[in-house]
């Protein structure tokens, strides 16, 4: 169960086209203002250039790199659970198959009202709850599919921005983030599986044996509770996934460190503004200046007699 959405896709291929000349002009600006940096060693000017030469290679290749990550990760997701790609939905739609309200097919009895009653209440409380639990599977894909291509979107300025000194931090943490959104499938493949595990387990240890009367009278109510337990499991695990994920691969924040502040944002982008208009007029300086006309003779004075 893959989400193609071709006209999302379309316009954000569209849209990294037409902004592409938003990101050469940062990273022209920010190669013009470390180059004209008072220069003590060599590495000093390569430095900068290689920098400039490297992220133009990353934004043209990256129809190829950023899917060989996100490929990489999911290839994890398979290790850990060999049946995710090719149904990511797989544990709530056995759950909600198996979450059959009075699969036993007993009927009602008025002469036992109390045990109808409880089995009526039992199974369609367990059957709401597992419809309800099961429900979050497919938003949250199509939550990964959306967020994914908007970071794709923003992959090409973000690597930008490590041409401008004061944004190298905020692009650092971009991509802690896109390895954050990339690594949901595998957090989806843990909580799949362990979610089937549990609801296995309750079948198997609700399943009565020959002559067990007490056991064939309590399964239905082992089996509502494994389902419960099961779509519980997977409500609380594809939830929370984005949060470990989060945490693990960004520190729980967006943006850390010193460009986590707005102020410290403004200073550093104004710092930068101020450094590009000062390189600016030192280029044009040579330029504009003209060479100054020799001074006009002078008498040369002669005491008199």
């Amino acid at each position: 169960m893959n989400f193609i959405l071709p006209l999302l896709e379309n316009k954000i291929q569209t849209l990294i086209t037409a902004f592409r000349f938003v990101v050469f002009a940062m990273m022209v600006a920010g190669l013009v203002v470390q180059v004209n940096r008072p220069q003590y060693h060599s590495t000093d000017f390569i430095r900068p250039v290689a920098r400039a030469i490297t992220i133009t290679a990353l934004i043209a290749s990256m129809g190829w790199w950023f899917p060989l990550v996100e490929n990489t990760l999911t290839g994890a997701a398979d290790y850990i659970n060999p049946e995710y790609s090719d149904n990511p939905t797989r544990a709530a739609d056995t759950i909600r198959e198996a979450a059959n309200p009075n699969a036993e097919g007993r009927e009602w009895s008025w002469r036992k009202l109390a045990e109808s009653f409880y089995n009526a209440v039992v199974d369609g409380v367990s059957w709401v709850f597992i419809q309800i639990s099961t429900l979050i599977t497919a938003p949250m894909l199509l939550l990964q599919y959306v967020l994914r291509w908007i970071l794709y979107l923003l992959t090409p300025f973000a690597l930008g921005c490590f041409m401008v000194p004061a944004l190298q931090g905020m692009a650092v943490r971009f991509f802690q983030q896109v390895l954050a959104v990339l690594a949901w499938p595998v957090g989806f493949a843990i909580t799949n599986l362990l979610t089937i595990a549990i609801w296995r387990d309750f079948v198997q240890v609700a399943a009565p044996g020959p002559g067990e009367l007490g056991a064939a009278v309590y399964a239905p109510t082992l089996v509502n509770m494994g389902g419960i337990i099961a779509a519980l499991t997977l409500l609380i695990g594809t939830l929370t996934t984005p949060v470990v994920c989060q945490m693990l691969f960004a520190h729980g924040y967006a943006f850390t460190g010193q460009s986590a502040s707005p102020v410290a944002i403004g200073r550093g982008a104004s710092e930068f503004a101020s450094r590009a208009t000062a390189a600016t007029r030192m280029l044009a300086a040579p330029a504009m200046m003209t060479p100054a006309s020799a001074p006009p003779p002078s008498a040369r004075h002669t005491p008199g007699l």
